[in-house]
């Protein structure tokens, strides 16, 4: 590769932008850290409460990291069901041909569509 400076590259952030996250305390969009620090700092409510309320707030932000993970497994299994049952219905050498032609998909490192 080439030598070259971070000047190539425009900044992922404006400086507006960078500014705002310094600013808010690098919580990020979600204010999620801010909020669970202001449950859990919270003395007045009893203990269980407390980690209860944590726990959802913790929730809440886990299932928007997870959810797209969690989505594109299901798309995958479902075409990979389809697949087999679509394999079902097919003779002898069709069947053989569309094994080779799986093998040759998964097992390929340079297979780009």
């Amino acid at each position: 590769m080439g030598t070259g400076s971070d000047d190539q590259y425009p900044p992922l952030l404006s400086s507006a932008a960078d500014a705002a996250a310094c600013a808010g305390g690098g919580r990020g969009a979600h204010g999620g850290s801010e909020e669970l620090e202001r449950v859990l700092g919270d003395e007045t409510v009893p203990a269980a409460r407390r980690l209860a309320r944590a726990a959802r707030v913790e929730l809440r932000m886990l299932v928007a990291l997870a959810a797209p993970a969690v989505a594109v497994y299901m798309i995958n299994y479902a075409m990979s069901m389809s697949t087999r049952i679509m394999c079902g219905h097919l003779g002898t050498l069709e069947l053989a041909a569309a094994s080779l032609g799986n093998v040759g998909i998964r097992s390929s490192p340079t297979a780009s569509w």
